[in-house]
Order: structure tokens, then sequence, then C-alpha cells
């Protein structure tokens, strides 16, 4: 009795370890989304060891100091928890769109806080993690990337939603949207959080937080047509490393580090200045002229950036917007007390950095 009870149950438990789990290709469904974050050292500060680099090199990066920060507003949990996506409306000035990574909603609100129209684009949750804008055949677009992937299971199923920017209005709007479904040249699994649109060469960016490979800040693109649907799986195409495979900042605390772990960007509308930033620092790119033409997005991130000195950590600080080439804002994913603070930077008078 007792053999026949071991073997039944080591019969079950080989069943058990080789099934596996039939895939769902619902892009927003969570079933195959794990909590499980690489061990990517998210304070970027630390992130390189002590060895690699000589903590007594000086700063590798040129400081923006044109920049001044003051708050704008609050956001509040019960409007919309985890602010990670921003645009500023071009449809209707003053407004700014949000989008949250817990949340199938796109909302309007005033730079104060003050919440008004909703969009719905899915009944169903996966990591939407940022949004951008941008004009095609002059209409304006909102985007919204479907591509955060912290336990790297999704590996080439990954989304970007878009939509004609609708007027803001009190209530619920509803919008014509469509689906690209895209993966990366390798193949391979990349967590993102940094989605941009430049209206230059209307391209579509996404610089990557981490992938299989244990890199960060790789930046990919996509031309962008209206055309683009669920219909066929688009490739991006590798562009570079941001600033250089060995650019490193110093910390507040001292500490060379490589800057880690992009969660936020944006491409101002007339595409000269670039803002990437993560949750201890904010670079900014200015785009050059090669040879009489205008440099691409990616050979100017290639570039090493200045570092805004203006940029104070936010807790999980993922959201930031071009309002235009002097002013621009940022806000958390992160609520204490349920709510987060919404910045504001402009630029110093008679600066020309």
């Amino acid at each position: 009795m007792k053999v026949k009870l071991i073997l039944a149950l080591l019969m079950f438990c080989g069943i058990v370890v080789g099934c596996e789990p039939i895939p769902n290709n619902d892009p927003n469904n969570e079933n195959n989304q794990t909590d499980t974050i690489p061990e990517v050292n998210n304070n970027p500060t630390d992130s390189v060891p002590t060895d690699s680099i000589d903590p007594n090199m000086p700063e590798t990066l040129e400081l923006d100091s044109s920049w001044v920060r003051k708050r704008a507003g609050t956001a509040k949990g019960s409007d919309l928890a985890e602010i990670s996506g921003m645009v500023c409306s071009r449809v209707t000035p003053g407004y700014l769109w949000v989008q949250g990574d817990d949340s199938y909603k796109v909302r309007a609100m005033t730079p104060e806080g003050k919440f008004s129209t909703t969009i719905r684009l899915h009944d169903s949750y996966r990591d939407w993690e940022d949004m951008s804008g941008g004009v095609y055949n002059d209409t304006n677009y909102l985007f919204v990337g479907v591509f955060g992937d912290n336990g790297l299971s999704y590996k080439d199923k990954y989304y970007i939603y878009y939509f004609a920017e609708p007027e803001v209005v009190d209530g619920e709007v509803q919008v014509e949207k469509k689906i690209i479904h895209f993966g990366y040249p390798d193949g391979k699994a990349h967590n993102a959080e940094v989605l941009m649109y430049d209206n230059v060469e209307q391209k579509l960016y996404v610089v990557d937080k981490w992938n299989t490979f244990n890199s960060t800040g790789m930046v990919y693109s996509m031309p962008f047509s209206t055309d683009m649907n669920l219909d066929s799986m688009h490739v991006l195409t590798e562009e570079c490393q941001l600033g250089g495979s060995d650019m490193y900042i110093l910390g507040n605390n001292g500490k060379a580090g490589l800057f880690q772990n992009p969660t936020g960007g944006d491409i101002t509308a007339d595409g000269k200045h670039i803002l990437v930033k993560n949750e201890g620092f904010m670079l900014i790119w200015t785009r050059d002229s090669i040879d009489g033409r205008l440099e691409s997005i990616g050979e100017t991130l290639a570039h090493r950036p200045k570092k805004v000195t203006a940029y104070k950590r936010e807790p999980q600080g993922e959201a930031i917007a071009w309002l235009n080439d002097s002013t621009f804002y940022t806000t958390s994913d992160v609520y204490s007390s349920d709510i987060a603070p919404i910045w504001v930077y402009t630029k110093k008078a008679n600066t020309t950095e």
C-alpha cells in the first residue's frame, strides 16, 4: 500500500512539474506578469562596483543650471493612482494628459491637479508605463505604452495604443484607438518605461529600463504611420545606449554610478530638446546639425547629456512632459497620504543652455 501511494504521489508530481501554462495572448492580461525584479540596482548612485570606477574622478557630465523648479499642484490618488506618463495637451492648452501604470485609463488634469476628461482604453490591466504625444498628417495623436515587464516574461508581446487627441471636456469620452504590436530586434524580453515621439522624424522611441542581458538605457525606434495595427508585429531598430555605454554621474553621496533604470522621457514639439529621467537624476540633450542636416534622435542620445541641477529626487518619479522649450512638468507615481506633487520647471531669464 505504501509503495502504491508513493508511486501515485510521484506520478502526480511529474504531471504537475511537466505541465506548462497555456500562453495568453491578450496584451492586457496580467496572468503571465510577475513581480520578480532582476538584480539591477535601482539606486543610480550605487549602480557600479566600487572597483570599476574611481570615486574620486570628477563629474563627467556638464551641469545645466538654467532651470527653476516650483510646486504647480497636487494630484490625488483617488482620481488616478500611480501616474507614470504625461503629455501636455495641444488640442486644449492648459491641460495635461496623464496615465497610471495600474490603470487602463487616460485622464486630463490641470497642472494644479484638477481632473476632468476620462478615456478608457481597455477593461483589464497590464503594466502601462508611459505616454507621448505628437503630430502626424496635421493630426495630434496620443500614444500609450503597454510595455512594462518587470519579470521579463512577455518577450514579444509589447503594445502601444494610439488615438487622435480629443478635446478636454467634463466626463468620459470615446476615442477610436488602434494598437501597435512590437518586439525587440534580439527577440528577447525587455522592461521599458520610456516612450517618446519625434515630430521631425515621425518616429516612436522606446528606451528600456533593463533587459535579459543586464543592460540599461538602450534606445530603440520605429517609424510611425496610422496604418499600424495588431495585424503584424513591428520589430524595433536599435539606435544607441543613452549617453554611451560608459556614461556615469556622481550622486549626492559622492559615489559614481551609471545612469540606470530610466523611467520617463519627452521630446519638444520642435524636436530640439530631449529629457530623460530616472528617480534620482534628470538629463537633457540638445539636438545638433551634422553637415547641414539635423541629427536623428538616436544620434543625439548617443552623445553625453547635461544633468539638470534643479531636479530633486522624486520617489518613483516617472512622468515628464514638455510644454514648450522653456517649460516642462514632472510628477511621481508613488503617493504619500494618497497625493503626489506636480512640479513645473521654467527656464531662467537670459540663459541660453
